[in-house]
């Protein structure tokens, strides 16, 4: 389904032990699934309509905290390597 800004969200069905749920993921600029098609989820136990897919759990802010850090982390280890060759 799409909303007004033509963002699409995806209409899920998924079995737990609490029984089947129907529930919307996304937004998605490129929804990771068709009509019928597999698409794997991850749900709050405590709160079932919490649901999201893996490609959306690092997305927004924390990717970009990742991406920096690993950055950050990638240029100390070539400054230590350099210092040990060189000295």
């Amino acid at each position: 389904m799409q909303n007004d800004n033509g963002q699409t969200f995806l209409l899920v069905r998924f079995t737990t032990e609490a029984g089947d749920l129907r529930t919307s993921v996304g937004p998605f600029q490129w929804p990771p699934a068709s009509i019928g098609g597999a698409l794997e989820v991850i749900y709050d136990p405590q709160d079932l309509t919490n649901v999201t897919t893996p490609g959306q759990m690092t997305s927004g802010r924390t990717s970009l905290t990742i991406a920096i850090c690993s950055g950050v982390l990638l240029i100390l280890c070539i400054l230590v390597m350099l210092i040990d060759f060189a000295g």
